[in-house]
């Protein structure tokens, strides 16, 4: 037993955390969770949301982002973000928690309209639909200006820029951004990260 213990769903979020967990180089056990809704992951995680990662001091931790950021609090010598007290580590958290709060929203917007309005009509879901995919084009293209080649900081790869990598997989129009498909491609030769994408089904 490692003491991790990653909570995953296939083509989720999960991905880049399993991604981190893999570039850490720590063990992890995980456990696929096929129905968010059961009361033994709700009580784990009350939000019936993945990915949720049970940590080998006793902790459990949701949130992709409060994840990644606990564990480069943990493991700084794996460079998940850079160095803390840097520019550089304002930014790339900036970032991460851009994503996390506009552009992953937007994407269940997006794919679940549904969830998103008391009102079942296909008129009022393509609506939703609709904004959602104005929203992501909008912050994609924010995203892309920040963007200094192949990844968001330079020659240097982090954990944001698989979470960007990750988000671009699950909305096409992102990846027609030149800046946004040279990244996703600089990520995908990492190694760690080709084997959480795999596994989750990305691509």
């Amino acid at each position: 037993m490692s003491g991790y213990t990653l909570y995953w769903k296939p083509g989720s979020g999960s991905m880049v955390v399993e991604a981190a967990l893999r570039m850490i180089g720590v063990g992890f056990d995980e456990v696929r969770v096929d129905e968010t809704a059961a009361p033994e992951f709700l009580a784990l995680n009350p939000a019936g949301k993945v990915p949720v990662l049970k940590l080998a001091c006793g902790p459990v931790i949701a949130e992709s982002a409060a994840i990644l950021m606990t564990l480069d609090d943990m493991f700084p010598e794996a460079r998940l973000l850079p160095p803390h007290g840097t520019p550089a580590h304002a930014t790339a958290v900036q970032w991460l928690v851009f994503m996390a709060t506009n552009i992953y929203p937007a994407c269940l917007r997006y794919y679940y309209a549904e969830r998103h309005t008391t009102d079942p009509s296909p008129q009022a879901c393509e609506a939703i639909k609709q904004q959602a995919a104005r929203d992501m084009g909008r912050d994609f293209a924010q995203l892309t200006e920040a963007v200094q080649g192949p990844f968001l900081l330079g020659q240097t790869m982090t954990i944001t820029d698989v979470y960007a990598a990750m988000l671009a997989d699950w909305y096409d129009p992102a990846k027609e951004l030149p800046d946004i498909a040279l990244l996703v491609n600089a990520v995908l030769k990492n190694e760690a990260v080709g084997e959480a994408w795999g596994h989750h089904g990305f691509g």
